[in-house]
């Protein structure tokens, strides 16, 4: 719990994250006080433990030792690294204190864990748990294909209108990407007709009108629906639990395992990247990477 005095001013500084997501003010704000209350318990700083405007470089770099000492991964040690570097310099900023106590303490990156993947048969399997006649068993067939077989993300899949799919030439248009650029993706023969089927389905929804492509009974269906069809059928196909962001790297895998290109899984795949090889060829890259799709066809088996 923080003093009167810590809480004011955490107060006042998360007033100056109205940028961030609520989600990002939370964690900053819980990382934050729980440093406040390492301080206290460790009686620093000497002469005044808990207080934060005292707090010392040498606190700083205890701190994170300790952290350490706890075996906390370095992603873990660096995310509360990162909240504390703005909490002190937002006082810098509003005069509060002269110098950021973590100006020279640097935390570096982690490396990644290994992002988990789905195998064939977990595919397979999820897949499976869409069979049935009903117009929801043919819609969540039809976007988790599509999710598996292009990598799209998942506000992308819920941003698709039905203008935007070109089934005959098996073309999707993404027109909102990350940073907001558009880009084409192919689909493979068995999710274009897996997408028409549920298509045919969708002609007899009472929203039929809508201009979205997929539906749920109140409207466009959001990343939350998404979430959910995903849960909902990865319990009945028992394979645990599967968030949208793992069918887009389970497409990542399976491109690459199948020996496709990093440069067409890039584009495809939307990722943004400031290597020099984007800036080189790029009038045909779409061209090329439409016509690897066919190639690769990621979804080849399932």
């Amino acid at each position: 719990m923080l003093s009167p005095a810590n809480a004011a001013l955490v107060e006042s500084w998360t007033l100056s994250l109205h940028a961030k997501s609520r989600g990002t003010v939370k964690h900053y704000v819980d990382e934050v006080t729980r440093f406040a209350t390492w301080l206290t318990a460790n009686g620093r700083p000497a002469g005044s433990p808990g207080d934060l405007l005292a707090v010392k470089r040498n606190d700083c770099e205890a701190w994170i030792g300790a952290l350490r000492d706890e075996g906390r991964a370095q992603a873990t040690i660096r995310a509360r690294w990162i909240a504390a570097r703005s909490f002190y310099g937002w006082l810098v900023e509003e005069e509060e204190i002269d110098r950021s106590p973590l100006e020279r303490v640097v935390v570096a990156k982690g490396s990644p864990p290994p992002v988990p993947t789905l195998s064939t048969e977990e595919i397979t399997a999820l897949l499976k748990a869409c069979n049935g006649a009903h117009f929801l068993d043919k819609r969540d067939a039809a976007v988790i294909r599509l999710m598996v077989g292009t990598g799209l993300r998942v506000a992308e899949v819920t941003d698709l209108a039905v203008a935007d799919l070109d089934l005959a030439h098996r073309i999707a248009h993404v027109r909102h990407g990350k940073g907001d650029k558009a880009r084409l993706v192919r689909i493979d023969p068995a999710t274009a007709a897996a997408i028409d089927r549920y298509k045919r389905a969708r002609a007899r929804h009472a929203l039929a009108s809508s201009p979205w492509l997929w539906l749920s009974s109140r409207g466009k269906i959001t990343t939350a629906g998404i979430s959910y069809l995903l849960d909902r059928r990865a319990k009945i196909a028992g394979i645990g639990h599967v968030n949208p962001h793992k069918l887009r790297h389970t497409f990542a895998d399976r491109w690459l395992s199948a020996g496709g290109t990093e440069g067409d899984l890039q584009r495809l795949g939307g990722w943004e990247s400031a290597d020099i090889m984007r800036r080189y060829g790029s009038h045909r890259a779409s061209d090329r990477a439409l016509s690897a799709y066919d190639e690769i066809n990621p979804m080849e088996g399932l």
